[in-house]
């Protein structure tokens, strides 16, 4: 490839970055608009793309690998090249290129910094890689997905969370710092390889993300590729280029406001909403006051014969859903509301049906009765300690002679 393909190319793809960290949809918490301005642009370019391609849409909303994701980022593929070969026209281009992708890398820099604290704060507080919930634990394993199993592994483990969680706001903190900013880089490469090989080996709904940060990181190490394999392959020790806002603002008040501000925003975004709710281990946060587990001890009907499910369990989940699990294991959600007041549960189908349960509590004996007067049934329940189980249980052996 010569010199001036590769420039080409490198600067094609730097285009393609801006315009993901612009377009692509972040759960930003404080700039939601992001998405929405997303959607209003590319929403009805996408599903005529998708149409022309015959490709399958569920969902016409952009989300986390959707088939509407993978066709806006081959439409920001197509821009990017279209607007990196319009540019060379440009006397404007020609004689402040190098500024102006500086610039562009400086943008990208701070956007991994900000998702990594984001994500790395998310870890180490326990609000990605949350406790398992009890219709999880008493899932019989093989019946589990692997994303799900993934997620409930790692959710058992706090002080894996922790280190996790250091290992992406660590280098965050190197990005934000142009003396540290390459070494931040080459962290973060081994960060990023390590979650895209997760996200494929474990069917994560994260796998274009991941991949499209990872190849922020790539374009913002290609200019020192040389000089890092010069060290690692032939052992020659040279300079390496730093990225720095100095090469782009010369006024260094001016320069400090704008990073100052920015790393303001940066903690705001990542950190703020954690401190604001006094929420620092998402393990002990207050759960609805019935959440957990049941196991069913009797069903009963007023008519003899009406054919009874074979319940073998039932769950309110954190998210207000409500579980049965039949002998077979399979099992059954319904979004639940819970009204304290007449103290029923009103749960609805994917169909939008409802049924209404009475429900009456014993804190004493821990029982929970559950009666349909439309259905004729009544369900007598136990509640299980689920957090008794084994899984949940900090234990940690030095030697096999101690299990």
């Amino acid at each position: 490839m010569n010199f001036q393909l590769k420039t080409f190319v490198f600067q094609w793809l730097i285009v393609f970055a801006l315009l993901g960290v612009l377009f692509i949809p972040f759960s930003f918490r404080y700039l939601s608009f992001q998405t929405d301005v997303s959607q209003y642009l590319f929403k009805d370019i996408l599903v005529v793309l998708a149409d022309l391609c015959n490709l399958k849409i569920v969902n016409p909303e952009i989300s986390s690998d959707a088939t509407t994701m993978y066709l806006l980022f081959f439409v920001m593929l197509f821009f990017a090249l279209i607007i990196t070969g319009t540019l060379s026209f440009f006397s404007f281009w020609k004689i402040h290129q190098d500024k102006i992708l500086k610039t562009i890398q400086l943008i990208l820099t701070f956007y991994l910094a900000l998702v990594l604290l984001k994500y790395g704060f998310d870890k180490i507080f326990k609000a990605q890689f949350y406790l398992p919930e009890p219709n999880t634990l008493f899932t019989p394993l093989g019946m589990l997905e692997k994303d799900i199993l993934f997620w409930s592994t790692m959710g058992t483990s706090r002080s894996y969370n922790i280190f996790m969680g250091l290992m992406e706001v660590v280098p965050a903190m190197f990005l934000l710092y142009h003396k540290t900013r390459n070494l931040g880089l080459f962290i973060t490469l081994g960060v990023l390889i390590n979650v895209v090989c997760v996200n494929f080996s474990f069917d994560i709904s994260v796998k274009l993300f991941s991949s499209f940060l990872l190849l922020i990181t790539l374009v913002l190490l290609a200019p020192n590729l040389k000089t890092f394999l010069r060290l690692f392959i032939q052992s020659k020790v040279s300079q390496l280029k730093v990225l720095s806002g100095k090469n782009i603002i010369q006024k260094s008040t001016i320069r400090i406001s704008i990073k100052t501000i920015l790393i303001l925003f940066f903690l705001i975004e990542s950190f703020y909403p954690y401190w604001q709710m006094g929420n620092f281990n998402d393990d002990k946060m207050p759960r609805n006051y019935l959440h957990g587990a049941y196991e069913v001890t009797e069903v009963i009907a007023s008519n003899p014969q009406i054919n009874l499910p074979l319940i073998k369990r039932v769950f309110i989940h954190r998210s207000n859903y409500f579980i049965f699990q039949y002998e077979d294991d399979s099992m059954e959600d319904y979004h639940l509301e819970i009204s304290q007041t007449h103290q029923t549960f009103t749960l609805t189908n994917y169909d939008s049906e409802k049924i209404v349960l009475k429900y009456q509590y014993n804190s004493n004996n821990k029982t929970l009765q559950l009666t349909s007067f439309e259905l004729g049934i009544e369900i007598h329940t136990q509640t299980i300690d689920w957090k008794s189980l084994p899984l949940l249980q900090p234990l940690f052996h030095w030697t096999v002679d101690e299990i």
